[in-house]
């Protein structure tokens, strides 16, 4: 068996976590959910309910934080912009029955993470 290297520059963790983003420059509209796959402080991988979410498209991104023990006690939430970098073309055979077929968003943090308490 080959080893495979790991060329990525940030360490991803594995971490479901609830996600809301909306399309930049739509007032309204534009509003997506879904959930994390793995983040990194360089991006995340989602797993949302898109069909017509495309490479190169900036979203802002909200994803609320769970009070932990000795780490953030009330919990918070980060908030960034993002850029999409990849998009799954294929479905990975979940479907969420109110919004139909869940496919895998990779996305690049525009800017870090800003963590509100």
């Amino acid at each position: 068996m080959v080893r495979q290297e790991n060329r990525r520059t940030y360490q991803r963790l594995p971490l479901r976590l609830t996600v809301i983003c909306q399309k930049v420059g739509y007032a309204s509209g534009g509003i997506y959910t879904g959930s994390t796959v793995n983040v990194s402080s360089g991006g995340m991988l989602l797993e949302i309910n898109s069909r017509d979410l495309r490479e190169g498209e900036l979203l802002s991104v909200d994803m609320p934080v769970p009070p932990t023990e000795g780490l953030l006690e009330f919990g918070g939430r980060f908030a960034a912009y993002a850029r999409v970098i990849r998009v799954d073309s294929r479905l990975d055979g979940h479907v969420n029955l109110d919004a139909g077929p869940v496919r895998r968003i990779a996305l690049e943090f525009c800017q870090s993470p800003k963590l509100r308490v």
